[in-house]
């Protein structure tokens, strides 16, 4: 019996404008992709700089069963300048292949597989192609999954079936601190980090992803592998800034400390940003809060001050941040 001719058909898309130099954030449905600050298109001999970037929504027809047994239950692919190809590869200005991050929201007995050797028809139909492999996803809680590979535009089957996924990184409640003001921690997440290879944790609204090859420096040694945390605090009796008011914050840790003498940096020594997902309102901004010394993670910060404002990309219901590189405190803060 032949079987049928496998079929993507779109059914709905998002497109943002990248300016490489600035990133950007898209979001269709249960997909987040994160465009971080110099990440170009390669198309043959052709980078560009300034490109359209889509997130497209497929309903799948006649594909079977995943070789692992999973079933297909939709698809998505990325999109450049409405090409899905694979001859398409986001690359860094040197040309080296820099992933999207991508964040997906569904159930944790799901995975996805690469499909490959497609035909596209003029519609933006997919028609054709086969399972290639296998994609990596970690799962961060609450129906989160994160991607840190996908460096071309193709299309990935979410399948459904003997799967099981289970966060990689600890979660703790720090002790009940005295401090009557300052940042009291809450929550911790705290994972081993390969920077070679990435990972991804999140505490309540708050995801934090570290891109592959993202190593810990203190100004004198490069660390390739690390502890990584990220610390929700309250915050009590804080004072405001520019007419905003404090209802949270956050930091990352580096081998249990807070403190700006470390920087996460990549293999040539240069600041590489971690890369933040938050999901808050767009009226939500945040300042830099610098802690008057180094501070472990499971204590209070009594003693620090504001020092300048950060800069957010806004989602459709979320917020990212591809800029900050030290491991210490941000305050949230919203209209008074």
């Amino acid at each position: 019996m032949q079987m049928p001719t496998p079929v993507l058909a779109p059914i709905s898309s998002s497109t943002v404008s990248v300016n490489a130099a600035e990133g950007a954030t898209v979001r269709a449905g249960p997909i987040i992709a994160v465009i971080r600050p110099g990440t170009y298109a390669m198309v043959g001999n052709e980078t560009l700089s300034n490109y359209s970037f889509s997130i497209v929504l497929y309903s799948v027809y006649g594909l079977g069963a995943s070789p692992d047994g999973g079933w297909p239950v939709y698809a998505f692919a990325f999109a450049v300048n409405g090409m899905v190809s694979p001859a398409v590869t986001f690359v860094d200005s040197m040309g080296k292949p820099r992933p999207i991050i991508t964040i997906a929201y569904m159930p944790d007995n799901w995975s996805s597989w690469t499909w490959l050797g497609y035909k596209a028809l003029s519609n933006g139909t997919l028609v054709g192609g086969r399972y290639a492999f296998v994609d990596k996803w970690y799962y961060v809680g609450g129906g989160a999954f994160v991607n840190i590979q996908f460096v071309k535009p193709v299309p990935w089957v979410f399948t459904a079936g003997p799967y099981s996924y289970m966060p990689q990184f600890a979660t703790f409640k720090p002790p009940m601190s005295s401090a009557a003001s300052g940042l009291v921690p809450v929550e911790i997440a705290e994972a081993a980090i390969n920077g070679t290879i990435g990972g991804a944790l999140r505490v309540g609204n708050i995801i934090a992803v570290i891109p592959p090859g993202t190593y810990l420096s203190d100004g004198q040694t490069m660390y390739k592998t690390y502890n990584f945390s990220l610390i929700y605090y309250a915050t009590l009796s804080m004072p405001g800034i520019g007419g905003m008011a404090p209802f949270g914050a956050y930091a990352f840790a580096a081998n249990g400390v807070v403190s700006a003498k470390y920087t996460f940096v990549n293999a040539a020594g240069s600041p590489s940003p971690i890369v933040t997902i938050a999901v808050l309102p767009s009226e939500t901004t945040s300042w830099t809060w610098l802690p008057s010394g180094p501070v472990q993670q499971t204590s209070a910060i009594v003693n620090g001050t504001y020092k300048f404002a950060d800069i957010w990309l806004y989602g459709d219901g979320y917020i990212v941040n591809v800029q900050f590189v030290k491991p210490v405190p941000w305050i949230f803060l919203g209209p008074r």
